[in-house]
Order: structure tokens, then C-alpha cells, then sequence
């Protein structure tokens, strides 16, 4: 806002203008200081991080309990899975994070969106070679490369069990078919998920016989959308019961609204000349005869079809169609 002048200051201005001349104050006052600013961004709560899901980690569990016992029983040996966390992030940031030294399924998750993925690390991958092969896991030799073509295959059916343990883990809140696609080593071969894409990463503390290791199983966003829609409908039945309400209040407002309903015969196109020159007694072709059909507009936009005519002493339409949208 513009500062107004005091009544001495425009005094002032005056006489500078008949002499030329205006006292000026010699002091300034001190400029206010610097106000410190706080960063903030207005882009991170609508990100990937911040996606949410309420109480999934009890499927994350149950996912961690049925596949230790389907590795038991598979391997014969001891196994332990514990969640040990789980967060979401972009599809990139998790490639940054993996080494690309073990194996990597990919799992289709019918009827949900987007391909699941079960990944294990160089220790549990190689692990898991030894053991299906009838040797002794150790820590100590594991081979810092990706895996080769006949290891992944080694170990394909261990990866496999994990579709079943993930159908019944997600049993109480949906029905889903999963399968194994596809198992890979080479992370540039991930391509099946967008770099920006969201997924929620869940981390598994997995013990294999003497072999510590961790296993990660990845879920895109986009798959889990259906289960936070049926959360929301869940947890909202007041407010869709107020919906109703306000729903039902509103059409009955609607039924009593007064609309303008206007009826025509026929419709032509004229020069402003011609309507200019007209005079008394002048007839105007409509190209239609008095039992035409009439078209009926409601607001101002064609709705039916009627026929014009007398009831009771007065001028009356009978409607006999309705036009569809946009005729």
C-alpha cells in the first residue's frame, strides 16, 4: 500500500515548489533486519515417501511367517524371516540401493496393477544355490558378481513359493492369483516398473542356516491403490450416510425448481436486409406445416419432441420422444 502524506508534508511540497527548496530530515531511520527464512517444500508431502497405507504391516507379517515355514519345509533346514522395516520410495532410489549380486523375481499379482518383485540378496542367493544342491552354505565365500543363468534356475522354485505365501498373506483383504514371470539378475533389465514410479519396500532379517542375510520384497503403488479405496470405504460410513443425505435433500430441491421451457416450430436463417425491408402483411416460409412436430427446449437446449394442440381451453404441447444428447 501506497504511504499517504501528512498534512505538514504536503505543506512542505508546497513551499518547495514556490522556492525552490524543502527541508530534508537529517536523520534515517534504521533499516528493519534481515527476517530469516525457513525452507520449506511444497512437493514432498504429495511424493512417494509419504505414501501411506494403514496396518499393512500385519500382511507384510504374515508374508514373513508363511514363507520361514515354506522355506523350512522346502530346505529341511533352519529358517528365520523377520520385517524389519518398510518404507516407500521411487523406483530409482531403490535400484541405487541393490547391489545386482542376487536374484531378483518378478511376480504378477492378478487382477492388481503392476508387477511385484521378490529380491534377495548375495548372501541368501547363494545360499540358497548351495543348499538346494546338497552342500553346506558359508559365509565367507560368496561371490561378488551377478548370478549366472543355470544358478537362477537352481533356485527358481524356492522364488516361486513366495506367490503362494503372498496369495494367502493378502487372503483377508484380497483375493489375488500371484506367479513368478520371470527371475533376473541384472538390474538393467528392471524395466517393467517406471524409474519415478512409487513402491513400498519391506525389508526382511532372514537367517539361512549359518547365512545372515536380507530379503526385500518390492510392491508398486499402483497395485495397492484397490486396497486403499476399500480402506477409505471402510473407514468413512458416516460421511457416505451424510452423502445420502445431502444427496437425497438435493434432488428433492431439484424437484421443485422452476426451469423455462420453450417450444419450436421451426428455426430459419435470415439476412439482417431482409429483416430490415420486412412489412406489414409480408409472409415468412418456415418450411413446415402447423402439425409439425415441435421441438421442446429446457434452458435453452433441445430436450423433446411434441405436438402441438388445445386441452382444457388452453394451448398445450403432447410430448411424444425425447431427443438423445446432443441432436
Amino acid at each position: 500500500m501506497e504511504r499517504i502524506l501528512s498534512k505538514e508534508e504536503i505543506a512542505d511540497l508546497l513551499s518547495a515548489v514556490r522556492h525552490g527548496e524543502v527541508e530534508v530530515e537529517s536523520s534515517v531511520e534504521d533499516a528493519p533486519a534481515e527476517a530469516s527464512v525457513s525452507r520449506t517444500s511444497l512437493f514432498r508431502s504429495q511424493g512417494p515417501e509419504n505414501w501411506k497405507l494403514a496396518n499393512f504391516d500385519l500382511i507384510l507379517e504374515a508374508f514373513a511367517r508363511n514363507y520361514t515355514n515354506s522355506l523350512a519345509n522346502r530346505l529341511q533346514r533352519a529358517v528365520v524371516a523377520k520385517l524389519s522395516g518398510f518404507e516407500s520410495m521411487t523406483f530409482d532410489a531403490l535400484l541405487q540401493k541393490l547391489t545386482g549380486h542376487g536374484a531378483i523375481g518378478i511376480l504378477e499379482l492378478e487382477p492388481l496393477r503392476g508387477s511385484a518383485m521378490v529380491i534377495f540378496d548375495e548372501k541368501i542367493s547363494y545360499g540358497l544355490v548351495e543348499l538346494v544342491l546338497g552342500g553346506s552354505p558359508d559365509s565367507e565365500r560368496i561371490p561378488q558378481r551377478a548370478m549366472t543363468a543355470i544358478e537362477l534356475n537352481v533356485i527358481r522354485d524356492v522364488v516361486s513359493d513366495s506367490c503362494l505365501e503372498l496369495e494367502k498373506s493378502f487372503a483377508q483383504t484380497q483375493e489375488i492369483k500371484a506367479s513368478l514371470i520371470k527371475i533376473e539378475s541384472n538390474l538393467r533389465l528392471l524395466t517393467h516398473i517406471g524409474g519415478d514410479a512409487g513402491v513400498l519396500v519391506a525389508k526382511y532379517k532372514t537367517t539361512l542356516d549359518r547365512i545372515e542375510g536380507e530379503i526385500i520384497l518390492v510392491l508398486p503403488h499402483s497395485a495397492l491403490e484397490p486396497l486403499v479405496e476399500k480402506q477409505r470405504e471402510r473407514a468413512l460410513p458416516m460421511s457416505a450416510v451424510r452423502t445420502s443425505q445431502w444427496q437425497q435433500a438435493t434432488l428433492g430441491e431439484l424437484d421443485m425448481m422452476e426451469v423455462e421451457v420453450e417450444a419450436q416450430l421451426a428455426k430459419i436463417t435470415l439476412r439482417v436486409r431482409d429483416i430490415l425491408n420486412f412489412q406489414v402483411g409480408d409472409v415468412i416460409d418456415l418450411n413446415c406445416g402447423p402439425d409439425s412436430p415441435l421441438k421442446l427446449l429446457v434452458e435453452g437446449r433441445p430436450k423433446f419432441m411434441g405436438i402441438a394442440g388445445v386441452r382444457a381451453r388452453k394451448k398445450a404441447i403432447l410430448v411424444t420422444g425425447t431427443i438423445p444428447a446432443g441432436g
